[in-house]
């Protein structure tokens, strides 16, 4: 018999926004292409570049992270993204790890190799999309942002992803708006995320449309943006997830509890929501069986060293779990 007096039981946590396959972590500033350079510099070597990325998710599960959603996005070739997806898809259910969620990401910047977004959007539609589906994606995603692509390139890019079968997600409205939100409602998206500058008109659509908001609170402080209308979007009905946005260059951060915390720091969430938007609304947004704990569900769940459940997100700075268990199995 497992006893753990001095914790609160919570379900294994889902980070429904992460892209831990890169190599150039950015400290001194460098932009997304140096590490786009990297990671393709990387590729050369599958075995040693997974084995960086291991470490990665294993920090993940180790923090309680037992299901995470998982961007390519870093090397924006067809042969270098679809080699991602191929790693994730070989190590998807892997013991000590998270259960793995692929989202094809090509559509994160725009490579040298390429005159402007639009040659570029076309280059993904006929050559990369219709294979994405093959090597394990289950979503498409794209990086709408001026200077990255525009509200037209992503309603081309999510049409053509969605008629191959792949599920949507979209990066909105991150930091300035550009009506990427209400694109992607229209685009009939599972995600918008980010969603810093969104509007009332954004939020009613989002609600009326049943779509999850991933809110990545570490971004916005890491970068000082204004906070996601969470609140509001919660008051209205809406589905809130909380995620890390893990990656090399604006959030640096892999620790949901860390997440949790800037949740209740930023967005005024309590000790539940906060909980809820790394649980249940996360699983939500990626059609998961997972973020719950009862009979049937994967028994996944976290031991917290905390007094109680209010306490959660409220302690920040280190590790709380005291053991993480994925599928009944303690894997930390």
């Amino acid at each position: 018999m497992l006893d753990f007096p001095d914790c609160v039981i919570v379900p294994g946590f889902v980070d429904a926004h992460t892209h831990p396959l890169f190599a150039g972590m950015r400290a001194s500033g460098e932009t997304m292409l140096h590490t786009v350079q990297r990671t393709r510099e990387a590729l050369s070597d599958p075995a040693a570049f997974w084995h960086t990325v291991e470490g990665r998710l294993r920090l993940m599960l180790a923090h309680g992270t037992t299901t995470a959603e998982v961007k390519t996005g870093y090397a924006l070739t067809k042969a270098g993204e679809l080699q991602m997806l191929d790693l994730i898809d070989a190590h998807k259910d892997e013991a000590g790890l998270p259960r793995l969620i692929a989202t094809f990401l090509g559509a994160h910047a725009v490579p040298s190799e390429f005159p402007d977004a639009d040659a570029y959007t076309d280059y993904l539609i006929a050559e990369v999309l219709p294979e994405a589906r093959s090597h394990g994606a289950a979503y498409a995603d794209v990086f709408c942002e001026p200077g990255f692509f525009s509200p037209a390139q992503t309603l081309r890019y999510l049409t053509a992803a969605s008629s191959h079968n792949l599920g949507l997600r979209a990066h909105c409205d991150e930091m300035s708006y550009s009506g990427a939100a209400a694109v992607a409602a229209q685009a009939a998206v599972d995600t918008v995320d980010h969603c810093n500058y969104i509007r009332k008109d954004d939020i009613e659509a989002l609600v009326a449309r049943d779509i999850v908001t991933v809110a990545c609170p570490a971004t916005t402080a890491y970068l000082g943006l204004p906070p996601c209308p969470v609140r509001e979007i919660l008051e209205r009905g809406g589905h809130v997830a909380l995620a890390s946005d893990y990656n090399p260059g604006t959030s640096p951060c892999f620790n949901l509890q860390s997440v949790a915390n800037y949740g209740r720091r930023l967005f005024g969430l309590s000790a539940a929501e906060a909980l809820y938007g790394v649980t249940i609304s996360a699983a939500k947004s990626l059609r998961a069986q997972a973020g719950r704990i009862r009979v049937g569900e994967p028994a996944d769940f976290v031991a917290l060293r905390i007094g109680s459940p209010d306490e959660f997100g409220f302690q920040f700075g280190g590790n709380l779990a005291a053991a993480v268990f994925r599928g009944g199995r303690r894997v930390s």
